[in-house]
């Protein structure tokens, strides 16, 4: 009889020397269930079977329910890849087939696709509780604050009767039995075991909570991932193992992420090794010390690296990560280096720290990462020599200033899955010229865009509810801005000294302008105000010398107006007026006393107003005409005698 390895299913094809027969199982009720010589030869069991015996005569006899039989047979024929047969299978059915995989040893890909369906589909987002339910266990925890602090427990904790070192290692609990329960369905452990292969963490944490033998078995599962990961045999104790190769890790772009993981869960690792001709002296690397809040030790990290030449990026960031048991570049790491000026990011890296780059004034050019989730604070402020920037798409979260002032950078693109942009994440990139915003953006930091001022226009989405306070401060060159209908609110100065704005449409729900809002707008010549506009800020039109009109909503009256906390002063005055009243805009009806609230020196091209038949009182000087031989209430010195100021 001959056997030949099929590709990817990892079974023998069985030539049968022209006998393509079914083989023949028994079930442990007596039934006998046909498999196809192909079903067979994935399960090593049947294949030696036919091997030895031929298969022609005769049956192999299981302890596997008939039904089981009957669908494992039909998913090894169709393939791993086709779950269909598994489909709305309960947790004893899964049970029953998870110890018949077992029994005929059947081949990787086939018990994989059994732990996927188990975990994914009835262990998966469970607390500790539902879980004892689902599996028919009672907890043995001998108090309650045990069982909890079994789910919070460090993630590789190895069991006791695997460590010999471990507190109380000697009166640790006997092993399980090597047959347990799975709801009502007896199964081998090691098939257990080995359905939990796809189990996520958190699911290994609340199992971690069902009961003392479910907390050894999670923790052996989670133990014997991490040996696996990084090439340690899977019973390994933890607490012993000084030398790691990491050479599997590097080939299979998990370099960072698993040095960063020995860091934490082999506390006794002297020397890692597998890192393209280098090594490093992790025992050394844990002496060195911290350089201050505003600096990185570098100097010190690259003195435990061994090998011949400069350590390339990857095999630096590995041993920041064994030094720093994290997944990231550090803070400050390559702080104010000039020398670098082209830098590739090994893949495996979650974040950069802060100030991680900042000051790096040559860099022109750096590829980041695709598994990079943020960017720290500062991350690259001061990269002045940089032009454009890829981001990668699974980015969530960029730090305060983390483009500041990148005065070269003319274009980026941002990633769907940023919400919100930081306190001057972009303020200071004064070649800035476009940039496009994720669909599902929300608010506007603080400064921004502030001092973006090659910035022409942008394109704001529409789910933008806020723009923060000077967010587009001194963007000189913006001619026009489409603000987004949801938008409710515009901070302080948001468009101060875009002194080349011409227009601009208030959406009909912002309910607040802020302190000096359009400060400096000396291009502005008209704007209309909606009429659920409540609060408007001091200054908000103060020195947009080209605004000859302005409307705001019928009823907008003093108090909204003392609300809003204008002082009376004429330098620091919100232009106050409500809609046009024949050509000349009225100040709100509703209006009683006026509190030198218009300046018409920083409006120089208004050339009428109206106040209200209302007004009992005028403190002070709110516009004054020089030309005016009546001391009036309003100070305007650049009305023209031809136009009025009418009482």
């Amino acid at each position: 009889m001959k056997r030949s390895r099929v590709g990817g299913g990892g079974g023998d094809v069985i030539d049968g020397s022209g006998d393509d027969g079914d083989v023949r199982v028994i079930s442990a009720e007596g039934e006998v269930v046909a498999w196809s010589r192909l079903a067979a030869a994935r399960s090593a069991a049947l294949a030696n079977w036919v091997s030895d015996t031929g298969g022609a005569e005769g049956a192999f006899a299981t302890l596997v329910p008939a039904a089981a039989l009957r669908t494992l047979s039909r998913v090894a024929e169709s393939g791993a890849e086709d779950g269909r047969a598994l489909e709305g299978r309960s947790l004893a059915q899964l049970a029953q087939l998870l110890h018949g995989a077992h029994f005929l040893d059947v081949d990787a890909e086939l018990r994989r696709l059994l732990s996927r369906t188990l975990c994914t589909g009835h262990l998966a987002g469970k607390s500790g509780p539902e879980l004892g339910r689902l599996l028919g266990v009672v907890s043995d925890f001998p108090a309650e604050a045990e069982r909890e602090a079994a789910t919070e427990e460090p993630l590789y904790t190895q069991d006791a009767q695997h460590d010999a070192t471990a507190p109380g290692a000697a009166d640790a609990p006997t092993p399980p039995a090597p047959m347990c329960w799975l709801s009502t369905q007896l199964v081998n452990e090691d098939a257990l075991e080995d359905a939990l292969a796809d189990a996520d963490v958190p699911t290994l944490r609340a199992l971690k909570g069902v009961s003392l033998a479910w907390r050894a078995r999670a923790r052996r599962v989670l133990c014997a991932r991490l040996c696996a990961r990084v090439g340690l045999p899977l019973s390994s104790n933890l607490v012993e193992v000084t030398e790691l190769d990491l050479s599997d890790s590097r080939a299979a772009g998990r370099l960072i992420a698993d040095a960063a993981d020995a860091s934490h869960w082999l506390p006794n690792l002297a020397k890692v090794t597998g890192l393209g001709g280098f090594e490093v002296d992790v025992a050394a690397l844990r002496r060195v010390a911290s350089s201050g809040e505003d600096s990185y030790p570098m100097a010190g990290v690259r003195a435990c690296i061994r090998g011949e030449g400069e350590a390339p990026m990857e095999v630096l960031l590995a041993a920041c990560a064994l030094r720093d048991g994290e997944a990231r570049v550090p803070p400050c790491a390559f702080c104010g280096d000039r020398s670098m000026m082209s830098i590739a990011l090994p893949a495996g890296l979650t974040s950069l720290g802060a100030y991680t780059f900042a000051g790096c004034s040559s860099m022109m050019s750096i590829t980041l990462p695709a598994g990079l989730t943020s960017l720290g604070e500062g991350a690259f402020f001061k990269c002045s020599s940089m032009t454009s920037i890829a981001l990668p798409a699974g980015l969530t979260s960029l730090g305060e200033g983390a483009f500041f002032n990148c005065s070269s950078m003319t274009s980026i693109a941002l990633p769907a899955g940023l919400t919100s942009l930081g306190v001057r994440a972009f303020a200071g990139c004064s070649s800035l010229m476009s940039i496009e915003l994720p669909a599902g953006l929300t608010s506007l930091g603080v400064f921004a865009f502030a001092g973006c001022s090659s910035m022409t226009s942008i394109t704001l989405p529409a789910g933008l509810t806020s723009i923060g306070d000077h967010a587009f401060q001194n963007c000189s060159s913006m001619t026009s801005i489409a603000l987004p209908a949801g938008l409710t609110s515009l901070g302080k100065s948001a468009f101060a000294g875009c002194s080349s704005l011409t227009s601009i449409k208030l959406p009909t729900g912002l309910t607040s302008l802020g302190f000096f809002t359009f400060f400096g707008c000396s291009s502005l010549t008209s704007i209309t105000l909606p009429a659920g506009l409540t609060s408007l800020g001091e200054g908000a039109f103060q020195n947009c010398s080209s605004l000859t009109s302005i409307e705001l909503p019928a009823g907008f009256d003093d108090s909204i107006l003392r609300s809003a906390g204008v002082r009376p002063s004429a330098h620091h005055g919100a232009l106050r007026a409500s809609p046009h009243h024949g050509a000349r805009p009225l100040l709100p009806t509703g209006l009683q006393e006026c509190h030198q609230a218009l300046s018409c020196d920083s409006h120089r091209r208004l050339m009428s107003i109206e106040p209200p038949a209302r007004l009992a009182s005028i403190v002070d000087q709110a516009i004054v005409p020089k030309s005016s031989k009546r001391r009036l209430p309003f100070w305007c010195s650049s009305m023209p005698r031809s136009h009025s100021c009418v009482l």
